[in-house]
């Protein structure tokens, strides 16, 4: 078990800090042997399609390009939200860390001492000046994180600031060491609103304890520990007793119990040790932490019987009244060793002990010191503790009374039978980090990373290929991934190419013909062997590494939800972004996409059809609809008939609009001829108004309420149906990269879910804004002020604007008096004697300040 006092002066406990003992582990990382970073999924093989549509395939063949070869599959980074000090007490924390870096993965470390500002709204550039990033071995960092208040892991609780400021903190590394897919292992539930308030990474609750046994727990930390149990994506379990438990909050929990670093306990050093040099007693021994779960009373027992032997106990005694044993001569106290001296004081060990008092605390636990014991091979004398019993019963003499203890420990000075010591450490081998580390990472794949099989079917346009491709698979690309490449009978490069690729993850189809959309979409489908299945166009662009988790985040919320597609800036419907910032050479820009993604977050919608540039879909469901229909031939309409399929099969369809991917458009089938192109679209839109018995209807716009509506009264007929409330921001006319105060305000108004916010500006992220152009879910930017002229604005607020617009129309106006110089501010107040000016207030103090405008003089109207 893992538990000690914060803030509480001591001893480095597992200080690896010997020079020899690093110089020798860094030894030992070069010389391992690097196991593969990339694991096949964990799933059972692919069922047989229920009823197809049959596709009369010609001969296709699979070049052996694709050989296993070293290449830059992605890795997943892990941040570590521990319980203790990385350089206190070794154990699972530290461990698992360790064995995360030697398998390539970066481990971030986060110290659980947090820098505290001591001051409430503070910008996001100063906080990420106070965040500190150290090296500490190969693929390792500790990072001390920023909050607004010192915090005791165990007593006290976040309030707003510290979770805003430990969430900068955490995306200043993240920008600083280009994370994209992350890991975050939690030990103590204290943790809960930060990780919970982070964006874009997979949370990992590492249950070793049960909470509710330790007294310096405060209540709310039992709650914390209730909701994270219930939105982690993992919940790992280190005793029978935990999993149990656990299990009936979340059912994706698993048992990895503790294990032992045999290589380091197995070791059999000659060090001198002063304390023990002129002892000549048999030693019981004892190392760990000495708390109120220790039973005391039963050492000084012991120790009073058996004066003609020595107990040694190493370990702080926090929590553990020692007063009873600290005369007694053969008792030695030796508080806290380095972790690399342990070993030398287990050899000394004659027998070695778990001394524990049997409580709800110590039923839940799997002991680390066991697997140690025995990798040195020494006989062990435990408590009746239900994991002893479990694991290794047949090595260890259980004892639950002082007499027992007696008879157990003098029956053990006695064996020294060597096939025992063998088997002890047998057992220990077969219990190590390395092995504990396997079965982390083929969880982690499991339950957060499932097997993604990406299709891409390919006619020509390799350039085009060549870019997706690259996108596809840059640093920092989804970790358990296939991609299945079928080129449809390419006559230029693309085939030659192809069959040059030499990646891993990449598997290429190629056929005599041209099979079109459809029948080259199920045959690279027929051939994967993910979880979902993505079919994508070769002529996109996708962004960072997060789009496919995005794209599947959807699914793990709704189980009705069968298909998924992201926003794009070229979509024939309702995905269509109103406004996009980016090109064709890089697709999205990155600080317009950062923004993108914080005004969307976790945000979709159901619809009655997705494009199929990009979609992902459930195997289940393919398995289930069947493959696309080969009637449309070299392709449209495919994708409308097979979403009518999958919608009549009871699944729904969602926009996720915190995904993004880029659409060059049709680069493919806009190659045909002008007459060839008609001739095919009419002949698929009567197959499909034909087959499905209704008229084809062109689907919908981008999802803005001002789309296409370019006159006031239309305009503020459309406000007043939003049924929101309205306010008008009159900035800068250029909104910035880096972010300046107005924009601040621009951000927290629009978080208001009531308010609809609109935004004179110019410039957006380099580009103009031409009309009125939708940037969040309630947020527009509009160059045209005189649009809005017949809305009554529920709020005017001036921040940066020195215009005076005098068929804008509200009953109350603001002025940011942190935005304007004085001379400024009194201009505005001459043109205006209803504005009101907000005095030097804070940007959080401001945005409360407007909405309790708002919604107070709303109440008051009603009453």
């Amino acid at each position: 078990m893992i538990k000690i006092k914060p803030h509480r002066s001591r001893k480095p406990a597992t200080r690896r800090s010997a020079p020899r003992h690093w110089k020798q582990r860094r030894l030992n990382l070069r010389n391992n042997r690097r196991k593969p970073a990339f694991r096949p999924s964990f799933r059972s093989p692919s069922a047989q399609l229920q009823n197809p549509v049959p596709i009369p395939f010609p001969a296709t063949s699979m070049p052996n390009a694709q050989q296993q070869v070293p290449a830059a599959v992605s890795l997943y980074d892990i941040m570590r939200f521990p319980v203790i000090d990385w350089q206190f007490r070794w154990q699972r924390p530290q461990q698992m860390s360790e064995q995360f870096a030697q398998q390539g993965h970066r481990v971030f470390y986060v110290a659980p001492e947090m820098i505290g500002l001591g001051k409430e709204d503070a910008s996001k550039e100063e906080i990420c000046r106070h965040v500190k990033v150290k090296n500490i071995d190969r693929n390792i960092w500790l990072v001390t994180l920023c909050a607004n208040q010192r915090l005791n892991l165990y007593q006290d609780q976040m309030d707003h600031w510290d979770i805003q400021y430990l969430n900068w903190s955490v995306q200043h590394v993240r920008e600083k060491f280009g994370i994209s897919q992350l890991v975050s292992i939690v030990d103590l539930p204290f943790w809960t609103p930060l990780v919970t308030a982070m964006d874009q990474h997979q949370i990992v609750y590492d249950c070793m304890d049960h909470h509710a046994g330790f007294s310096t727990n405060d209540k709310s930390m039992l709650q914390l520990e209730e909701r994270l149990l219930r939105v982690a994506g993992l919940v790992v379990t280190s005793s029978q007793h935990l999993f149990d438990w656990a299990a009936k909050f979340n059912p994706s929990t698993v048992l990895i119990r503790n294990a032992a670093d045999t290589a380091h306990f197995s070791k059999r050093t000659e060090e001198f040790l002063p304390e023990l040099d002129s002892i000549h007693q048999p030693i019981i021994g004892y190392y760990g932490a000495i708390s109120d779960w220790f039973d005391i009373d039963l050492i000084e027992l012991l120790a009073n019987s058996r004066p003609d032997w020595t107990f040694v106990l190493i370990g702080h005694t926090f929590g553990c009244d020692t007063s009873g044993i600290e005369g007694l001569s053969n008792v030695l106290l030796l508080g806290e060793k380095p972790y690399h001296e342990l070993p030398s004081y287990l050899h000394r060990f004659r027998v070695a002990f778990i001394p524990f008092k049997q409580n709800e605390l110590t039923q839940a636990t799997n002991p680390v010191k066991l697997y140690e014991y025995l990798a040195a091979g020494k006989p062990v004398v435990s408590t009746s503790l239900p994991e002893v019993r479990t694991v290794a019963q047949h090595l260890v003499t259980v004892a639950d009374t002082p007499a027992q203890y007696e008879a157990a420990i003098e029956a053990a000075l006695i064996d020294s039978d060597q096939s025992i010591i063998e088997q002890r450490q047998q057992f220990a081998q077969l219990n190590n980090w390395d092995q504990r580390y396997e079965e982390l990472h083929h969880a982690i794949l499991r339950h957060l990373y499932p097997k993604v099989s990406v299709v891409l079917v390919v006619h020509n346009s390799w350039a085009h290929t060549q870019q997706c491709l690259h996108r596809l698979l840059q640093p920092g690309h989804y970790p358990n991934l296939e991609v299945i490449v079928v080129d449809n009978a390419s006559s230029d490069q693309t085939s030659s190419s192809l069959r040059s690729l030499n990646h891993p993850l990449i598997k290429v189809m190629t056929s005599a013909e041209n099979l079109g959309f459809a029948a080259g979409n199920t045959l690279g489908c027929v051939q994967s062997t993910g979880d979902y299945i993505i079919l994508l166009n070769n002529d996109t662009i996708v962004p960072d590494g997060s789009w496919i988790s995005r794209l599947l985040r959807p699914f793990q919320e709704d189980d009705r939800l069968g298909m998924t597609g992201p926003m794009s800036n070229h979509v024939g419907n309702d995905q269509a972004l109103d406004h996009f910032v980016g090109d064709a050479v890089q697709g999205a820009h990155p600080r317009w996409l950062n923004e993108f993604y914080e005004f969307y977050r976790r945000r979709y919608r159901y619809t009655d059809l997705l494009g199929f540039f990009c979609v992902a879909i459930r195997r289940s469901v393919w398995e289930r609809v069947g493959a696309l229909d080969p009637a449309y031939g070299l392709g449209m309409f495919e994708d409308d008939d097979y979403c009518e399929r999958v919608r009549n099969a009871g699944y729904r369809l969602a926009i996720v609009e915190d995904a993004f991917v880029y659409h060059h458009g049709s680069v493919t089938i806009k190659k045909l001829k002008d007459h060839v192109y008609h001739a095919l679209w009419n002949k698929n839109k009567a197959y499909y108004e034909q087959k499905w018995n209704k008229t084809w209807r062109l689907p919908k716009g981008p999802d803005s309420m001002f789309h296409m509506v370019d006159r006031p009264e239309d305009i503020a007929s459309r406000v007043d149906q939003s049924g929101k409330k309205v306010v008008l921001v009159l900035g800068l006319t250029v909104w910035e990269t880096n972010s300046r105060r107005w924009q601040h305000i621009v951000k927290g108004l629009s978080e208001n879910e009531d308010l609809l916010v609109i935004v004179h500006t110019h410039i957006y992220h380099g580009n103009l804004i031409v009309g009125t152009r939708k940037i969040g879910p309630r947020l527009f930017f509009t160059n045209r002020i005189d649009l809005f002229s017949e809305v009554g604005f529920d709020q005017v607020v001036y921040c940066g604007s020195t215009d005076h617009h005098p068929y804008i129309r509200s009953d109350r106006y603001w002025a940011d008096s942190l935005c304007y110089h004085e001379q400024q501010l009194n201009g505005l107040i001459a043109c205006n004697d209803k504005l009101q000016v907000l005095d030097r207030m804070s940007v959080s103090q401001t945005v409360r300040h407007i909405c309790s405008s708002i919604f107070e003089t709303s109440e008051m109207a009603v009453d």
